[in-house]
């Protein structure tokens, strides 16, 4: 019989939102590897508009049966006042869905922190099994002051609930280093450092000139691609100033939010659906993503797989995927920064050949299966 995993998400993609469509990428790959994965999916009674069952399957493309439950349970808030009730409320419907759906997991997997890494601690002990945590907050986080992080240290007790857990999934370094420095975890806490991965069969390097034809995008010219919200931590707004001081630079912004780019030559700016990303990946030049924050960027991997060359900040987040041979690392909070990579991938035609080269090679080591093989063993899960 195969092991179970129970995968603990705030949310699963449907037809209509690509919500953690990165942890159904995983999830995949580790059901294609033999094991038998299970997902519940707590969702805010009343805060969704769209009808989503409560119980549902996905099969994957080598014919492996995915569960997904989605239960219901009142948030109140992420205050300190009602905190607490908002996390046993996500408890208790988790564990409703184990004892009515008879399900039996060898391993408790939460996907963040809040709520699904304290959940997942907390049903790890409730039925004495390993529970891990899938620590892929964008760093910033961590910071003090950062609700409801700040919050749930101060008030909620997260330290003691996370302390129970059996090891930390770290997308990164970096917050591998912040989630012990900032007194979320014991120094004593099993963590592993584990880069998101990409589907190389989704995203790969394809014919370029083909590519923008299809998409109706011209031929000769200088193409800069964007993807993320539109949100000052993205750095949406900061690229979008770069590009105005930029001449015959044309420019594509794959999400959505509440800032708009208005610089010239827009070729296409909003939401795709997470297969279509890959095509206009491959129509551009160059990935530019003015990041403040993250854990570890799965925009970046996807542009890389796709041999793009990246720009992108020169903080610690960046540190286990970015370096001189794949990207052009700024200050994100120097426009004529971002402005001057641009230009110089758009002139220097030897350095953006030879950092496309490095993108491709990178790439290699953010495959979705390895990581799903390394997450396996780092969990003790394999036969």
């Amino acid at each position: 019989m195969s092991k179970q995993i129970c995968f603990i998400l705030d949310w699963y993609p449907t037809k209509t939102n690509n919500g953690c469509v990165f942890a159904k990428h995983l999830i995949y790959a580790i059901a294609d590897k033999g094991f038998d994965c299970v997902v519940i999916a707590p969702r805010i009674k009343n805060a969704q508009k769209e009808n989503i069952p409560y119980k549902r399957s996905e099969t994957t493309g080598n014919g492996n049966i995915i569960r997904i439950f989605t239960p219901t349970y009142y948030h109140l808030s992420s205050r300190k006042q009602t905190i607490k009730l908002s996390m046993n409320n996500h408890f208790k419907a988790v564990m409703r869905t184990i004892k009515k759906e008879s399900i039996k997991p060898d391993a408790v997997y939460g996907h963040f922190i809040y709520q699904c890494g304290l959940t997942a601690a907390r049903v790890g002990e409730k039925l004495g099994v390993p529970s891990y945590c899938a620590c892929g907050e964008n760093s910033t986080r961590f910071d003090e002051g950062s609700e409801p992080y700040s919050t749930g240290i101060k008030y909620a007790g997260w330290k003691e609930i996370l302390n129970k857990l059996t090891g930390i999934i770290s997308v990164s370094s970096h917050n591998a280093t912040l989630i012990v420095k900032k007194d979320f975890i014991s120094k004593e806490m099993k963590i592993g450092v584990f880069p998101n991965g990409v589907d190389r069969k989704k995203f790969y390097i394809s014919d370029k000139l083909k590519v923008r034809k299809e998409l109706g995008f011209p031929e000769d010219e200088f193409i800069v691609v964007f993807t993320g919200t539109f949100t000052e931590r993205k750095g949406i707004d900061k690229l979008n100033t770069a590009l105005k001081n930029c001449e015959n630079i044309y420019a594509v912004f794959l999400g959505s939010g509440e800032l708009k780019p208005d610089c010239n030559n827009i070729l296409f700016c909003g939401k795709i659906s997470n297969d279509e990303v890959a095509k206009y990946l491959n129509a551009a030049d160059v990935f530019v993503l003015p990041t403040n924050g993250e854990g570890c960027c799965n925009a970046i991997v996807e542009a890389l797989a796709c041999g793009l060359p990246v720009i992108s900040s020169d903080l610690p987040f960046n540190d286990d995927v970015l370096d001189e041979t794949n990207s052009i690392r700024v200050d994100v909070n120097g426009i004529n920064q971002i402005e001057n990579a641009i230009n110089k991938l758009k002139t220097d035609k030897s350095l953006l050949n030879g950092l496309r080269e490095g993108a491709a090679r990178s790439a290699e080591k953010f495959d979705i299966n390895v990581r799903a093989e390394n997450i396996i063993r780092f969990m003790e899960l394999s036969e």
